[in-house]
């Protein structure tokens, strides 16, 4: 990781401390003031000096400016306990209001149900959990693909209300089972029609979380987009002969701003796949060369995994011969 690259995760994680723990801070900046005021104050009046008493009426003037601090810092703590306090109520109170719909809804709706029973518990912060649960039910067909993702999409992305977030701490356990989860699914995440697929939704729009995910957890994401890229393979991604958008604009942030280079250099393999394959395309896209001379050198890095380097094969294996037999209009011949 480079010094940038590492301010830059260092100031991230600050403003993220910032956004959850602002009232903290204004305590802070409220109290220190008046602290100074009053060692100030006392100093200035002697109370420190070892030669003779204080008077009565430096004592005097000095206990109504403590007590008058001392007031003022209790104000300031009160609202923000009550803030806080109101805050967390209003979240419990629109959970609550949640779940006694779901209770609400017939007997024979058990596919609704488990979707909105699974919903709740990430908002609530039981990711772990509601992975457990998921596994079987997913597998059972009792949670469509489309839930199923955006679950996984919200423990990835860290999509939990407020109310979770701020007593709880981010489970990288759970993290790792939905990614997992996700890649042992990918090849149900692609429908019949050329273009239509599931995924986690924060990662079909950008790579960024808001929350710090485990290197693995993102290598096992980028390994679920190869895999779907080969499943389906280049005619359903590409009807039309183009660089298909997705993955590749997220592969692309991943392999420029990831602060792990081993991620970095895993997405560059998958884009150096799709480059070969779209050599055209890809240049027009992504004109940048410092891409291209990244490209070169992740497919020579130690730090990629095996697996991402066997999809990145497989893709540039079967889909440049397909582009070779649009090209042509014959098929390849095949090896005597």
């Amino acid at each position: 990781m480079t010094p940038t690259r590492s301010a830059a995760s260092g100031v991230g994680l600050l403003m993220r401390h910032l956004r959850t723990g602002w009232p903290f801070v204004v305590l802070t900046i409220a109290i220190a003031p008046l602290l100074w005021m009053a060692v100030s104050v006392a100093v200035h009046a002697g109370l420190f000096e070892l030669a003779g008493a204080p008077g009565p009426n430096q004592l005097g003037a000095f206990v109504t400016f403590i007590g008058t601090s001392l007031a003022a810092v209790a104000t300031v703590f009160a609202a923000l306990l009550t803030r806080a306090h109101n805050v967390r109520e209003r979240h419990r109170l629109r959970l609550e209001t949640v779940v006694k719909s779901l209770e609400m809804l017939p007997d024979t709706s058990k596919r609704a149900r488990i979707a909105g029973v699974l919903s709740t518990m990430v908002l609530l912060g039981q990711e772990r959990v509601a992975m457990r649960v998921l596994h079987p039910a997913w597998e059972d067909g009792d949670v469509d693909d489309g839930t199923a993702t955006w679950l996984i999409g919200q423990v990835l992305a860290g999509g939990r209300s407020r109310l979770a977030r701020e007593g709880d701490q981010l489970d990288d356990v759970a993290m790792r089972e939905a990614a997992v989860l996700l890649f042992n699914h990918s090849s149900s995440l692609t429908g019949e029609k050329a273009g239509q697929y599931y995924f986690a939704g924060h990662f079909m729009r950008q790579w960024r979380t808001k929350n710090h995910l485990p290197p693995q957890v993102k290598l096992d994401v980028l390994r679920t987009m190869g895999q779907m890229l080969v499943d389906r393979g280049r005619e359903w991604w590409s009807p039309t002969g183009e660089l298909p958008y997705w993955p590749t604009i997220v592969l692309l942030e991943c392999a420029r701003k990831d602060p792990h280079r081993g991620v970095r250099s895993s997405a560059a393999v998958l884009l150096a796949a799709l480059r070969d394959s779209f050599p055209q395309e890809f240049g027009k896209r992504v004109p940048d060369k410092r891409m291209t001379t990244m490209l070169t050198r992740a497919e020579k890095a130690s730090s990629v995994p095996a697996e991402h380097r066997k999809i990145a094969a497989s893709i540039r294996r079967d889909w440049r011969s397909l582009s070779a037999e649009a090209s042509t209009g014959q098929a390849p011949i095949a090896p005597a």
